[in-house]
């Protein structure tokens, strides 16, 4: 009987140290990976430096996609998140002397996107309060692109349950999820400690979820 629990044991234990191999074989990958990345970006911002227009194209075709639906979720009008999409990598090419090669390039444009949309909440709560001061609003609140969208589907409820969240854990949210911004680069990004920025992330999580289950979705990761 001991022998038998002692083999189960060790069975169960090599079941374990090989989750665990495996688990640090994927993070070794994924490291891999985001370092060619981040060569190939730089390879790509020395060539756009050196005034080849084809490094910056090359930059704007991989990355505008992910930016501008970061954009989107943060302002909920496709118009304005185009705009700023645009704003985004004319601060980029007028300053492209202050990027950080210890940083991703990714990294750094979700940065300046980041104050871009600060920037636009800003300008829209003072033209807001000059039209309330001076007798009415004109125009119609911003309906949320998911509230433009079929509501079948996961990813759907997903998006609805996301724009539910406090704009500070949104944009957590987004930054990582969307953007695989590390924590240490999003705390930067919000001017906050990391064990901030890391809150703020269970938070949203916990939220999602709660807001899932509301719609009969559980056990979501």
């Amino acid at each position: 009987m001991q022998a038998l629990f002692f083999r189960k044991s060790v069975f169960s234990v090599k079941k374990k140290e090989k989750k665990l191999n495996l688990k640090q074989y994927r993070i070794r990958e994924l490291v891999l990976l985001m370092q060619q990345q981040t060569s190939d970006d730089q390879k790509l911002f020395d060539l756009w430096l050196g005034g080849d227009p084809r490094g910056f194209a090359q930059l704007y075709d991989k990355y505008k996609n992910r930016v501008f639906g970061f954009l989107v979720r943060m302002t909920g009008d496709r118009e304005i998140a185009e705009d700023l999409l645009q704003e985004t990598f004319f601060a980029a090419l007028r300053n492209a002397g202050q990027f950080d090669r210890n940083r991703s390039f990714l990294s750094w444009l979700f940065g300046i996107a980041h104050k871009r949309t600060i920037d636009y909440f800003r300008h829209a709560k003072v033209e807001t309060d000059h039209k309330e001061d001076t007798g009415g609003s004109v125009g119609s609140k911003l309906e949320p692109p998911d509230q433009q969208l079929s509501n079948q589907g996961l990813r759907d409820i997903i998006n609805q349950a996301v724009e539910t969240l406090d704009p500070l854990q949104r944009e957590v949210f987004l930054l990582r999820e969307l953007g695989g911004v590390p924590f240490k680069e999003i705390a930067e990004i919000m001017d906050c400690p990391i064990n901030t920025a890391l809150g703020r992330m269970r938070l949203a999580l916990k939220n999602i979820r709660k807001e899932l289950k509301k719609r009969g979705i559980d056990g979501v990761q």
